[in-house]
């Protein structure tokens, strides 16, 4: 990977989000730029091992999405090589071991974030998906579990493992996502001490949060999550305002709503061609289409009473219904 400043654009990624990033979001947001990487959201190991039919339509399609990371997460070394063998057959690019998810699902289940306070663990994992998988291998983790006095020991595992990079939330998982706990400091320590590409996660926003969590650390590029929900434009605007200094404002009306929904519909409907999905292709629709147009609602003048009856909505005809009083 090269360095940002020497691939503008191509190391803007985005960020696996559970029950957020699916195919037709990710294709969605490629529509407006083209993003260096997009990433799955996290698959369990041991749905992976023990029944990995019930994730093929998550894996529907990826072939096409490329360069895209699959993430998976858990601690078991045997579910790890299995699901490694199962996804052999898939074309796609990295693999990315979670190792910072901070759920409680994760934390009970002693993986994702839990992994920072088993340093052990993670360091094994890490080595024997280098040596068993065919496709480079990344990680996503935090700069600790519940305080950074593990960045050192981190730096020397990443190190060692033969990973090709690394992306770091900045924040601990304890702190999960509070506004005055994003420690940009501790992303650039681990940064002076690794030697692959750094990716830096957590907070980025707008143009301006991102030009300053590059300045302050000098990661080798951006991880961008909820700061592309509803607003796919965002990596665009990241785009212009770091290489061409352009700052310009996202402006949304309901003309804008009108022309996200028309094209996520789009995307969803050709992801729907031959997806091997759990239940009725309706329910798929409905589901994707009410949770985005609650979020393309965002910085609409009073629109809180939009999202108030798209949340109203039971099924696919009830929401397109509402969507036909406000466009």
């Amino acid at each position: 990977m090269k360095l940002f400043r020497d691939n503008p654009g191509k190391n803007l990624f985005l960020a696996p989000l559970q029950n957020v990033t699916t195919a037709p979001f990710r294709n969605f947001c490629r529509q407006y730029f083209n993003i260096g990487l997009v990433c799955t959201p996290m698959i369990y190991m041991k749905r992976l091992s023990k029944s990995p039919k019930s994730v093929s339509h998550e894996l529907h399609g990826i072939e096409k999405e490329r360069p895209i990371s699959v993430q998976i997460i858990g601690n078991d070394p045997k579910d790890l090589i299995a699901s490694i063998d199962f996804l052999e057959s898939y074309k796609f690019d990295i693999l990315d071991i979670n190792a910072g998810c901070p759920s409680k699902r994760a934390l009970n289940s002693k993986e994702g974030g839990y992994l920072l306070k088993n340093l052990p663990v993670l360091e094994s994992l890490l080595n024997l998906a280098v040596k068993h998988s065919s496709r480079p291998i990344s990680l996503k983790t935090r700069i600790g579990f519940d305080n950074t006095n593990i960045i050192e020991k981190l730096g020397r595992i990443i190190n060692e493992s033969g990973i090709i990079f690394v992306t770091v939330h900045a924040r601990t998982v304890l702190n999960k996502f509070d506004d005055k706990r994003l420690d940009l400091e501790k992303i650039k320590n681990l940064k002076k001490i690794i030697k692959i590409p750094l990716i830096g996660n957590g907070d980025i926003n707008d143009p301006v949060s991102a030009k300053k969590f590059l300045e302050k650390t000098n990661v080798d590029g951006l991880m961008i999550g909820r700061g592309a929900m509803g607003r796919p434009e965002i990596f665009t605007l990241i785009h212009d305002y770091l290489i061409n200094d352009k700052l310009r404002e996202f402006n949304n009306n309901l003309k804008h709503f009108k022309h996200h929904m028309a094209l996520y519909e789009i995307m969803i409907n050709d992801f729907l061609e031959g997806a091997p999905l759990r239940y009725s292709s309706e329910h798929y629709k409905f589901a994707e289409l009410k949770r985005n147009a609650i979020w393309f609602t965002k910085y609409i003048e009073d629109s809180s009473s939009m999202r108030v009856e798209f949340g109203k909505a039971k099924i696919l005809n009830d929401l397109k219904t509402t969507l036909d009083l406000f466009v």
